[in-house]
């Protein structure tokens, strides 16, 4: 059963020709008016880690600009032997072999410790647990193909992120600063960016390397959205809050699991209270 975790932060607009920025006083409030001005700009708790966001609303557009720091890349398993092993085989050959470890040899392992346990049993008699033990030890086999199917990729993907595009030296290059993630969101679309800053360690060169990530976004289906509501913070006053814009939708894809983000964007109908709600889904 996935695992759902909400949590809001708000905000409140009123319909004048000003706007200002200031400071979320706590974690729950996003306190920014938002005018038929061109922009508000306010402060809140990032949606994704926790610390400190940025979000920007252009009123006329119904845009919202979102942006906050991310994390580094980390560390994997086999990131010393990197630099030996694209050596030895290439990179091509690497990421040949995480297609093959992740999605070929476990399955065929799992099949062939079935049919192996199979034929010993009606042609052997071996005892039951031998029987169990083939079983267990094909479908642990699959498991292990597919961790190292995923240090595979992780050594394809450091081999292009470490090289130096100023020296080309393989594995130069480490992250200096706090990634940057902007989000995107219009009625109509949405899109995440991430920047990540890196340094060569040889040569000193600096590089920022702005993409996506292989994050999948898009703007929740219009044929199936009915607008959510919800109470107002502001006026107390029951479903008074509806939904002004299709939601957006994040999906970062692992191996056996995908994390769904999706945020919601509400308005009061009496006072002009809005509010962002984020909920995430493992599936």
């Amino acid at each position: 059963m996935a695992e759902v975790s909400e949590y809001s932060i708000s905000g409140h607009s009123k319909s004048k020709d000003k706007s200002d920025n200031s400071s979320a006083p706590d974690y729950g409030a996003l306190n920014s008016r938002v005018s038929n001005s061109r922009v508000s700009n306010s402060r809140a708790p990032d949606l994704l880690q926790g610390s400190a966001s940025n979000i920007e609303f252009h009123s006329a557009s119904g845009m919202h600009i979102i942006t906050y720091g991310g994390e580094y890349k980390s560390d994997f398993f086999l990131k010393r032997l990197a630099p030996s092993l694209v050596s030895n085989f290439g990179e091509e050959r690497i990421s040949a072999a995480s297609e093959l470890f992740s999605y070929m040899f476990p399955p065929l392992l799992v099949m062939f410790s079935f049919l192996f346990s199979g034929f010993l049993s009606s042609n052997l008699g071996v005892p039951l647990w031998v029987d169990t033990f083939i079983v267990v030890f094909g479908i642990a086999l699959g498991v292990l193909a597919v961790v190292l199917g995923e240090q595979f990729s992780r050594i394809a993907d450091y081999h292009r992120d470490a090289r130096c595009r100023a020296c080309c030296e393989p594995f130069a290059c480490e992250e200096f600063e706090i990634p940057d993630v902007k989000e995107l969101s219009t009625p109509h679309s949405y899109s995440v960016k991430i920047t990540r800053y890196w340094k060569c360690k040889n040569c000193g060169h600096e590089e920022a390397r702005t993409g996506s990530e292989g994050i999948v976004t898009f703007k929740g289906n219009p044929g199936v959205f009915t607008p959510q509501k919800m109470s107002c913070r502001v006026c107390g006053k029951n479903a008074a809050c509806e939904e002004f814009k299709r939601p957006d939708v994040k999906e970062i894809k692992q191996k056996f699991w995908a994390l769904i983000t999706t945020t919601r964007y509400y308005r009061c109908k009496h006072c002009g209270q809005e509010d962002i709600k984020v909920e995430k889904q493992r599936i």
